[in-house]
């Protein structure tokens, strides 16, 4: 095998895949493109090439990522001299980001699980806190269940900074127009979103949230850019079921070939390779047999781009123009 095997699932032909799958699963192409036949899953394509998902580095292979951003002229080269940060510490370090929210007097403290709003210190809670000071004010606690609409709002940013583990997300599939038209991320980061409608519901619990720093950022950021990279494959974070537990009935029929046991699912002993090559079979399948759209990828969490990885493009005329 290659010693590095590149993925590009923006531009690679249906082919090239073919050829790229071979070489790293050390099968034959003729029994590649029979697997890859309209019906194919992740399942029956490792069953019917008999895979052993461990017996494969995933370290030895790389998937081309893009993040799509909005900036200026001027603060663009911050990316150039810092890479590509997780959201962690997007909010925690000096970066466009952080300073944005400091100018309106807001600071997210994801170590201490903390949200500063001017002088209010409000803590980013899940499901799993049982009760809390009542955020409308009232000389109460409230249940999770019985939350108000703030305590569900913080639900929604701690599930992003904690459950998810805040990590750097990107699309790993994809055409221009699926990547600019995701979320709010061609006009403002996501987080924004989270955290205008968390402020809202605080100090207007009643009333409508109208965005207004998502709208502020949307009017200095104008510019909308991709940042590109390799993304090896062993550094994703590609397998976070919302139950690990009762995953197990969906992805065991993956394992036939593998050597590997309820109990090594279930005492969490099976290599993080096992679901990294699952993760890009599924990823072919979806994207070359039934021509899905935009499909996703993140680091492990705690992970960035360094800057000499990264390549920038600016988004003009629905065209990439590079930097």
């Amino acid at each position: 095998m290659e010693k590095n095997i590149i993925f590009d699932l923006f531009s690679d032909s249906k082919e090239t895949v073919i050829t790229k799958i071979c070489n790293y699963f050390n099968v034959s192409r003729l029994d590649v493109e029979k697997a890859l036949g309209y019906g194919c899953s992740a399942e029956s394509f490792i069953n019917d090439l008999r895979i052993n998902l461990n017996a494969f580095d995933s370290s030895k292979v790389s998937i081309i990522g893009r993040h799509v951003t909005t900036s200026t002229d001027e603060e663009i080269g911050s990316f150039f001299e810092n890479g590509l940060y997780d959201l962690r510490l997007s909010l925690q370090e000096q970066t466009p980001l952080s300073h944005f929210l400091s100018k309106h007097h807001i600071q997210v403290n994801v170590d201490k699980h903390k949200l500063y709003w001017g002088k209010k210190v409000i803590p980013i809670e899940g499901e799993k806190h049982s009760d809390h000071i009542c955020f409308m004010g009232r000389d109460s606690i409230c249940s999770w269940y019985s939350g108000c609409e703030t305590l569900q709002k913080l639900g929604v940013l701690y599930s992003k900074l904690y459950s998810l583990g805040a990590t750097l997300e990107f699309f790993v599939g994809g055409t221009l127009d699926e990547m600019l038209n995701y979320s709010t991320v061609s006009h403002c980061p996501e987080i924004l979103d989270t955290i205008d409608q968390i402020i809202s519901s605080i100090k207007n619990p009643y009333g409508r949230c109208m965005f207004p720093l998502c709208y502020e950022w949307a009017s200095l950021y104008r510019n909308c850019y991709i940042i590109e990279f390799e993304s090896i494959l062993s550094n994703m974070d590609t397998y976070n079921p919302i139950s690990y537990l009762e995953a197990y009935n969906q992805i065991k029929e993956c394992f036939n070939y593998s050597d590997i046991t309820y109990n090594d699912y279930y005492e969490r002993r099976i290599p993080q390779c096992v679901f990294d090559n699952k993760y890009l079979i599924e990823r072919i399948i979806d994207i070359y047999v039934y021509g899905y759209g935009e499909q996703y990828g993140a680091l492990q969490p705690g992970l960035s781009i360094k800057p000499d990885a990264i390549k920038i493009y600016s988004v003009q005329n629905n065209q990439l123009v590079a930097l």
